[in-house]
């Protein structure tokens, strides 16, 4: 049994937080407020126009106030973001980084509480925007309303160590002693100490090679029968990060029974399903995603995967074009663009974003197959050959190595 550290109500304080900036996209209504004096009506100020698409130079404002706030320019930042705000009204980021400017400027609390509520309008499964709009009301002392928000991330996120210590923390300000209890039990089970000695011996194995044995023990992990729907939570995202494919998507099972919400249990479930090859099943889990959020880019990716490995290009490539359009390029968008150039025989533009992937995200251990299948289209049977050696050191990846071995040295032989 896991040795679970207890936490002292009286000595645990809200966490300090990092905000990711994170993109997806939905948009808010405004209702411009009419004043009325007495004996003369007083005409509304127009209001500022709402675009039915954001303005290509939003990226390029919120890349020139974020080196504003790095230099410590924080009024000036602040005045750039307020002016694109009206063109960037399906930017997430932009509103994000405007509620952080603004509260650590100190006297715009309610403007911050404000855009980090627009943030969250724009973006309903970001636990990036709940985050921020979560400490916003706490900075104005609205303890009940921060409650809301942190349990808010608790059902997108369950792994979220921040979001349970800081409930315990406002549940003890609010006097209700049994949820605050239960909350510290959860955060004491998710402090990131514990994780990574609950799940250090997945990362060794996997760094000495040891596919069965490194099965064997993701095997026992998930046989647990006393740890609570937070761990296999976790556990999910592990599992993916070693390789065990269809294991990650037994752990994200059992998490969505408790939480059917969790992004990061569906982005498992997701994957787990797409490398082990089910493609049925993991296009499924993506669509029943993005009818949540259309526009998550790392979903959208995910899909476009899909959608390449069953042959469909054209479709694949529309997903990949609405990810262009909204962020920057991540691991999983190089991973789609090089399974279309396979897709389409581009076998070196393939190759590069292969690369590219793992270069990005090291544990994305899938791309070690698309790059041995890519290098044996080139005739690179070398390559391709050391490729196979690790896939087989990756439990879900094993017997692709074993193929493709073969046909390395089958290349190597006709030469």
């Amino acid at each position: 049994m896991t040795q679970r550290k207890q936490i002292r109500l009286s000595n645990l304080s809200a966490p300090s937080t990092v905000i990711s900036l994170v993109l997806s996209l939905s948009l808010p209504l405004f209702l411009p407020c009419q004043v009325v004096l007495a004996k003369r009506k007083v005409e509304p100020e127009p209001a500022a126009p709402v675009y039915a698409k954001d303005d290509p130079g939003c990226r390029d404002a919120v890349a020139k106030a974020a080196a504003m706030f790095a230099a410590n320019k924080n009024m000036e930042a602040a005045d750039l973001l307020r002016s694109w705000s009206p063109k960037c009204m399906h930017n997430s980021q932009l509103h994000l980084l405007l509620s952080t400017i603004l509260l650590r400027i100190g006297k715009t609390k309610e403007e911050a509480e404000s855009e980090a509520n627009i943030a969250c309008q724009i973006s309903p499964n970001s636990t990036a925007a709940h985050m921020q709009h979560a400490l916003t009301l706490m900075a104005m002392d609205k303890t009940a309303a921060a409650k809301d928000e942190f349990e808010r991330i608790t059902e997108l996120d369950p792994t979220s160590y921040d979001a349970w210590s800081t409930l315990c923390d406002l549940y003890g300000r609010l006097k209700q002693m049994d949820k605050a209890k239960a909350c510290g039990e959860k955060a004491a089970i998710l402090d990131p100490q514990a994780r990574r000695a609950k799940f250090r011996a997945l990362h060794s194995l996997r760094t000495t090679g040891k596919a069965e044995a490194l099965k064997g023990e993701v095997g026992r992990l998930l046989s647990s029968e006393i740890d609570p729907p937070e761990y296999f939570d976790q556990l999910a995202t592990e599992a993916l990060s070693v390789g065990a494919y269809s294991e990650a998507v037994q752990a994200a099972n059992k998490a969505l029974d408790k939480y059917p919400k969790s992004t990061s249990a569906l982005k498992a479930k997701a994957l787990g399903q797409l490398f082990s090859s089910s493609l049925d099943e993991a296009r499924a889990t993506v669509d029943a995603m993005l009818s949540i959020a259309p526009d998550d880019i790392d979903v959208l990716s995910i899909k476009s995967i899909i959608l390449a490995d069953q042959g469909n290009a054209d479709e694949s490539e529309l997903c990949l074009k609405k990810v262009m359009e909204r962020s920057d390029k991540r691991p999983l968008f190089f991973l789609a663009r090089g399974k279309l150039a396979s897709q389409r025989n581009e076998t070196d533009e393939a190759i590069k974003n292969f690369e590219q992937a793992l270069a990005g995200d090291q544990s994305l251990l899938v791309v070690h197959s698309c790059l041995a299948d890519a290098f044996i289209k080139a005739g690179r049977f070398e390559d391709a050959l050391s490729e196979a050696k690790e896939c087989q050191r990756v439990p879900g990846l094993k017997a692709q190595g074993v193929d493709y071995e073969a046909k390395a040295k089958e290349g190597l032989n006709q030469k």
